[in-house]
């Protein structure tokens, strides 16, 4: 796969990628924070990943919010889909409202990685994956003991 050479991640996923319906994307940002996950930061998170998700026309199917970095499964609704402005507003947004809520010190690594599935199997393997990432990482013994995920649900065919 081709490299930027300035960057330690591939290219992004092809425009097409992000315009066709119910394409499955599974997303990975990472961030700096100053200080441990807080219990508003993760609602924070989930608010403004919902709302972001549904204003720029993705369904988010599962999430966990980790330390240091968070895990997205989310899909196209429809063509008019707009997944890159979605993950820049989500970014600077989210930036914006944790440091007026005291987490002056948040900031995001410049990318982040994508990646898509072409079978309904490596959905339900990427959302396994999401999910059990703190029970993998040493975070807890069961993934229902990691207050910072959830499963929303992916749709049958």
């Amino acid at each position: 796969m081709n490299k930027l050479p300035h960057r330690n991640h591939p290219f992004r996923l092809n425009s097409e990628v992000y315009a066709t319906w119910q394409t499955p994307i599974f997303l990975t940002m990472c961030f700096k924070p100053r200080g441990a996950l807080e219990a508003n930061l993760a609602r924070l998170f989930e608010e403004l990943l919902e709302d972001q998700a549904k204003r720029w026309g993705l369904a988010v199917h599962a999430y966990c919010l980790m330390p240091n970095h968070m895990h997205v499964v989310c899909s196209v609704l429809d063509t008019q889909a707009e997944f890159e402005t979605f993950i820049r507003r989500f970014k600077r947004e989210f930036s914006r409202r944790a440091h007026r809520s005291g987490f002056s010190g948040f900031t995001w690594q410049r990318s982040f990685w994508d990646r898509h599935a072409r079978e309904e199997e490596d959905v339900r393997v990427r959302i396994e994956y999401t999910l059990d990432n703190p029970v993998r990482k040493g975070l807890c013994e069961r993934r229902e003991q990691w207050p910072w995920l959830k499963h929303y649900g992916w749709p049958s065919p």
